[in-house]
């Protein structure tokens, strides 16, 4: 492994002043800028030499040449792919030392310039020649050539795809994950699955991130990891071209017992797990008489619900209901508004930051639910206790409000 001289920030924007002024040629012809003073870590490999430097600069500038330097760049995938393989060749360092901004600040300003001033003009953003970390113009490739490995071709991936993997933590920080990901994106290309290549990226990845907080990919088979990268995709191809899920054959459902997703990736619920059944509502429809194909919506179990994370964490919005149960903000909203009008819940903040809480004894109503009516509680005197009702009162409420 070898370091690389580093210089500050201030020393690069100090080459960049002076400069970015010129014509490329002119840049050109004042590389490599030996002015500023250079500092080295103290310990991880060996200090790279001069002659290394020389040919780096001289191998990159061909490269740029034959893509077009100094005029337009003509194939911009093509060019960076083959570029972020030449940096990951030519300067072969530890993960640590690429990491940090004044190594590539002394790459980019000192000796490939006129390369990173072509690529995205002299007047770019000064991120592009200073080594930030998404942005400096030979980190970024670098980095990509890094974690995706020798087995994909960069040249196949546009700039929008290889963001979306490599500037993703939770996603380049798991080279195997960030891997699979490419390849399955370029076979789906080869086979002329994508209609928009950016559109079925940008879906995958978000379905994918999803999943992120709940599942340890590290944990998984290679084999599972793959079966959950193509079921992301297959998901996104479905919904952008309006088909169902499962279109094709390709989608697995997790609850197919066929699939070795359902049976692998995902781990049998612990007994002392209670699972909680999907439920589907919908705002459209008149109380108890839901559209066709979809599921009674059971408010007092939502109810319930939003009580019990009052409960275990000391407050419920809106949001952390929606994640628990598949509804609506505006059916969430309606059931957090009725427990605070029945006097279980206390609504505290404003705007985006309300949040309920469960209501001070002195203050409530009623102490179980559903809250009983007093017919009900008349009815109900006569009747076994363990008797189920016909209705939650929840629902009996929402639907005189409607």
């Amino acid at each position: 492994m070898i370091v690389l001289p580093r210089i500050d920030k201030h020393s690069a924007i100090e080459i960049l002043n002076t400069h970015l002024a010129l014509d490329l040629s002119e840049i050109g012809g004042r590389m490599p800028d030996t002015s500023p003073v250079l500092t080295y870590t103290p310990v991880g490999g060996l200090r790279i030499d001069h002659q290394r430097l020389l040919d780096l600069r001289k191998r990159v500038v061909e490269l740029a040449c034959q893509h077009g330097m100094p005029d337009r760049l003509s194939n911009l995938s093509v060019f960076e792919g083959q570029l972020a393989r030449l940096l990951h060749e030519l300067l072969p360092m530890s993960p640590n030392e690429a990491s940090h901004e004044e190594v590539w600040s002394y790459v980019t300003c000192c000796w490939l310039l006129d390369v990173a001033a072509w690529r995205f003009g002299r007047d770019a953003d000064k991120r592009r020649f200073i080594g930030d970390v998404n942005r400096n113009t030979f980190r970024r490739l670098w980095w990509r050539a890094e974690i995706l490995g020798p087995d994909v071709d960069l040249t196949l991936l546009g700039e929008d795809e290889l963001v979306n993997i490599t500037e993703r933590p939770t996603i380049a920080g798991d080279r195997r994950l960030a891997r699979t990901v490419a390849l399955d994106f370029i076979a789906r290309v080869d086979r002329g699955e994508a209609d928009s290549r950016m559109l079925l990226m940008r879906d995958a990845m978000k379905r994918l991130l999803r999943l992120t907080p709940f599942v340890a990919f590290g944990a998984l088979r290679d084999h599972e990891v793959h079966e959950l990268v193509e079921d992301c995709f297959n998901s996104a191809a479905a919904a952008l071209s309006g088909a169902p899920a499962d279109a094709g054959g390709r989608h697995r459902s997790p609850t197919d017992p066929e699939s070795s997703y359902a049976t692998s990736a995902l781990p049998s619920v612990s007994p002392d797990v209670v699972a909680i059944p999907r439920m589907a509502m919908s705002d459209d429809a008149p109380p108890g008489s839901p559209p066709t194909g979809m599921v009674t919506p059971d408010f007092e179990r939502v109810a319930q619900t939003a009580l019990g994370i009052a409960r275990r964490v000391g407050r419920v919005t809106n949001t952390n209901l929606r994640e628990i149960v598949p509804i609506t903000s505006g059916e969430a909203r309606d059931v957090l508004q009725t427990l605070v009008s029945e006097g279980l819940l206390s609504r505290r903040g404003v705007r985006r930051g309300t949040y309920y809480v469960l209501a001070e004894p002195t203050d409530r109503v009623e102490t179980s639910w559903p809250p009983q009516t007093p017919l009900e509680a008349t009815e109900l005197s006569d009747m076994d206790a363990s008797a189920p009702t016909s209705e939650s009162a929840l629902r009996g409420l929402l639907r005189r409000g409607g």
